[in-house]
């Protein structure tokens, strides 16, 4: 029977997990209905059309559609209920909040109550595992499977048993096979449960902590993951090996400079004193865990030398960038905050040795520094509605405040590549603040779209004109360039992908309007439909001229008028 401060424990837990859980699911479902589906998310789609289940589950394209399950959930989705941007980004929707509510349950009983309910604020306030959860990427499922394998291997250690042994197995085969990275997450527990084995044999001291499970036990699940990690995941790796596979591997250059904005994005802030207290936490609770929980802190703490290893020796292309490196060790993430949660807690235990602090109110300054981690973080200039591009790389790719006097400048974009596809604030055009000074709710259409963030400035429009977007796309588009066997590019057409679609009304995205359907646009409540001639800057030099924009300017012509607007980069029509 529990005791009345063990009862208090377990309530103010329970009251900490839910507060969490609801509030990470609102900064994960927040505007997520108006979102266009933009850059990485159509590598996956566009891999799905047009391919046999069986070859989805047996082949993969490096780089952009390389999760298997992903892919063969695109495909199912075409065969049944048709493609839809929540639909799509449902799996990692899913992983996003189960990582908020699941992974402090998991953590309880190794780390304790108070320290888990500190973990749950803190993974649903976590702008990048937000950003994750809101994207059709493999990356929101891989940070909640790896991080529970990680805790599943810990939990049997604690108390041997098969159940956790199987869970521990289940999620790092499911981890793997969402991410091929994942690897590293889950040979940890394994590569760490050998270095104590062999270490026990030389010394008294660590005899007794690998105390559950024996080696023969472990090397049993070890051989159950490499077995079933093999079966899901090897018949398309060997397959890439001869063909995309080095289009990614070796091909990229790691730099130093990234480093210090990969902690910025780890932490979750903009602010330099936050980041400095963040990892100041993360060294207290990691050096706490290995005192308290030495097998446990150490293994945690491995997995940073081990992702570091495994990204100096794959070099993935655009290594270089922040974003890139963060995603690839995406597990580092809720692992480095379960340290910053046990660091909090650290921190409010030595504050209430040397003080008169109430309980109360050292929760409250904990609570407040928390909140203060979400404030300075990219999450307040995002959420501004209307706002129907939260995922594009201009919000995400760092969390310092945004300077709207130029467009986003993407960090992966090749040294080579020399065009400026930048915008100033003082090219766009004049009309984009016209609608600005006519404030409404009624939305209006973008045409044409290229998907890659680097090359779509429609986010940027918005910032100014603040009007609800919907995008347009044409069925019948075929060009020379954009599109390879098993890849996109960043200067394709959102209408070269959507044209491959046999049917179209297998097409139930909330965001995008056929460009000839008028009627469904007038059902939207759609005021203006623009028509970009001539992107700024140098963009127009990075895509092939649209064969549709002339016929459909003719078509609009005729049933709408001439133009009510029209400069030298738009002509705007009025429904």
């Amino acid at each position: 029977m529990k005791t009345p401060l063990q009862q208090n424990r377990t309530l103010a837990f329970v009251l900490a997990l839910v507060t969490a859980s609801l509030t990470g699911f609102w900064l994960r479902w927040h505007l997520l209905g108006d979102q266009i589906f933009l850059d990485d998310e159509w590598h996956g789609f566009y891999y799905a059309i047009g391919k046999s289940p069986a070859w989805l589950l047996t082949h993969f394209s490096i780089p952009g559609a390389t999760c298997i399950p992903l892919n063969f959930y695109g495909w199912l989705l075409g065969a049944t209920t048709g493609w839809s941007e929540l639909l799509l980004r449902l799996p990692s929707l899913a992983s996003g909040v189960l990582c908020v509510s699941v992974g402090p349950l998991l953590a309880r009983e190794i780390i304790g109550s108070r320290r888990a309910g500190w973990l749950g604020f803190l993974l649903a306030v976590s702008p990048l595992l937000i950003f994750y959860s809101r994207i059709c990427r493999p990356y929101s499922a891989v940070a909640l499977l790896a991080f529970a394998s990680l805790l599943f291997a810990a939990r049997w250690l604690r108390s041997g048993g098969w159940r956790p042994a199987l869970l521990f197995a289940v999620t790092g085969v499911l981890a793997i096979y969402f991410h091929l990275f994942a690897l590293v997450t889950v040979a940890a527990p394994l590569l760490m449960t050998l270095a104590y084995v062999v270490s026990a044999r030389r010394s008294e001291v660590t005899r007794g902590i690998v105390a559950g499970p024996s080696l023969r036990q472990w090397i049993m699940v070890t051989v159950v993951i490499a077995g079933g990690g093999s079966i899901l995941v090897l018949p398309a790796l060997i397959d890439s090996l001869h063909s995309t596979f080095f289009n990614i591997a070796l091909a990229g250059k790691l730099s130093v400079q990234s480093l210090p904005r990969v902690a910025q994005l780890i932490s979750g802030t903009g602010q330099p004193v936050l980041t400095v207290l963040f990892w100041t936490a993360f060294i207290a609770g990691a050096l706490e865990q290995c005192r308290r929980n030495p097998w446990f802190g150490a293994m945690l703490v491995s997995l940073y030398p081990l992702h570091a290893l495994a990204l100096i020796l794959s070099r993935p292309d655009s290594a270089q960038s922040a974003i890139v490196l963060a995603r690839y060790c995406i597990p580092l993430v809720p692992v480095s905050l379960l340290f910053v949660a046990c660091g909090i807690q650290a921190g409010l235990e030595a504050v209430a040795k040397y003080s008169s602090l109430q309980p109360g109110l050292q929760t409250s300054i904990a609570l407040a520094w928390v909140a203060s981690l979400a404030l300075t973080g990219p999450l307040p200039q995002c959420y501004v509605a209307p706002n129907n591009f939260t995922s594009h790389g201009a919000y995400q790719h760092h969390y310092g405040s945004i300077d709207w006097r130029q467009s986003f400048a993407s960090d992966l974009t090749p040294a080579d590549f020399t065009l400026v596809t930048t915008l100033r604030s003082d090219e766009i055009s004049p009309f984009y603040l016209l609608l600005a000074s006519r404030p409404s709710a009624r939305p209006i259409v973008e045409y044409p779209m290229l998907i890659g963030d680097h090359f779509n400035p429609l986010y940027y429009y918005q910032h100014f004109h603040r009007r609800p977007v919907l995008v347009g796309y044409t069925t019948d588009m075929t060009l020379s360039r954009g599109l390879a066997p098993g890849n996109i590019y960043g200067n394709t057409y959102i209408d070269q992908v959507l044209s491959l679609v046999q049917d179209p009304a297998d097409l139930h995205f909330r965001n995008f309007l056929s460009m000839d359907n008028l009627a469904a646009m007038r059902g939207r409540g759609v005021e203006y439909v623009i028509l970009h001639k001539r992107f700024e800057a140098q963009l127009p030099e990075v895509a092939l001229p649209l064969p549709d924009l002339t016929r459909l300017r003719n078509q609009y012509q005729k049933t709408l008028g001439e133009p009510c607007y029209e400069d030298a980069h738009i002509a705007v029509f009025r429904l």
